[in-house]
């Protein structure tokens, strides 16, 4: 038996039309995903087009920001899936972030039986950072650092994607250190 995967993907969009179109592509897999998919598994795409949309179709559980639509554009969006369709799902966010590429993609997944957890990082269809807590309490995260920090706080400033990085990191390890008892406070 499969264990079942649940993902959050927290989207941070230029403007709100945007958010919108990104909400529907999220929602159907892509013309190019099931025509990839039907030539690997020898398959009329019309025969695949539903069976693929149960898997990777997202939908909105909530409005981040501003709660108002007409202003509101960043989202957060939700699946679960078995842990067999990972790939299926992980290219349908890969391709809709890479038709959107100037939109945020932080995505945090666990499988609460196989004790694992994540955190992803997607950009213009590519994956920016990754980091991954297998050490944990079932359905607990254990230490599963928080990488969407530096992004959320660029987004939410306006600064150009990636400027944070180095200076979280930074920050981060002066905060480990601390908590080690390795650095005077």
């Amino acid at each position: 038996m499969s264990n079942l995967i649940i993902v959050e993907v927290d989207v941070l969009a230029t403007n709100v039309a945007e958010i919108k179109k990104i909400e529907l592509a999220l929602e159907e897999p892509s013309e190019e995903q099931i025509a990839g998919y039907a030539k690997m598994w020898n398959k009329d795409p019309a025969d695949l087009f539903f069976d693929i949309k149960e898997i990777v179709a997202f939908e909105r559980t909530r409005k981040l920001g501003f709660v108002q639509t007409s202003v509101n554009k960043a989202r957060r969006f939700g699946n679960s899936f078995r842990d067999g369709s990972s790939g299926l799902v992980w290219s349908h966010v890969r391709l809709v972030s890479r038709d959107f590429p100037k939109a945020i993609f932080l995505a945090h997944y666990w499988d609460e039986m196989g004790n694992y957890a994540g955190k992803v990082v997607i950009h213009a269809g590519d994956e920016i950072r990754h980091c991954r807590d297998a050490f944990h309490a079932q359905a607990q995260e254990w230490v599963l650092p928080n990488i969407f920090a530096p992004y959320q706080t660029e987004y939410e400033l306006s600064l150009e994607f990636g400027s944070l990085w180095d200076v979280w990191v930074t920050g981060m390890r002066k905060a480990v250190a601390e908590l080690a008892g390795d650095e005077k406070r």
